[in-house]
């Protein structure tokens, strides 16, 4: 019965974490361009939903991980990954409001996307796979 409830639990958290996925995809609409950064805003838009699946990815490693997250996680690691998990999405919803450099701003922002990708599959990579 144990099994069961937490088979349950993991399907529950897949349908959530797919459920922000969704939700972004729908909010941000990948597939319309701008009319003047016909290059800056598909790459920034691509780059924000790689950047999340790959975040969703971390979380549901992290929640449901059997290893001691304690020994990896002092409060520096931790404060960076929060940063990492806040910043990204903060600079997406504040990008509308930004007018003069726009498209040195979606460039930048897309850097920023994979340097996190890079960091968290350095996480995935060095702690829950190979140690």
């Amino acid at each position: 019965m144990n099994n069961f409830f937490q088979f349950l639990i993991r399907l529950l958290a897949i349908g959530g974490l797919s459920l922000i996925f969704i939700v972004a995809v729908i909010l941000l609409n990948p597939t319309r361009t701008h009319r003047k950064r016909k290059s800056s805003t598909p790459v920034l838009k691509y780059s924000y939903l790689t950047y999340l699946v790959v975040f969703l990815a971390f979380i549901y490693l992290i929640v449901f991980t059997e290893k001691n997250l304690q020994e990896y996680f002092d409060e520096l690691r931790f404060a960076l990954a929060i940063v990492a998990g806040l910043f990204p999405t903060t600079a997406m919803l504040l990008r509308r409001k930004i007018h003069t450099g726009r498209t040195a701003y979606n460039y930048t922002l897309s850097i920023v996307h994979f340097t996190i990708i890079v960091l968290f599959i350095r996480f995935f990579t060095t702690f829950l796979i190979f140690n």
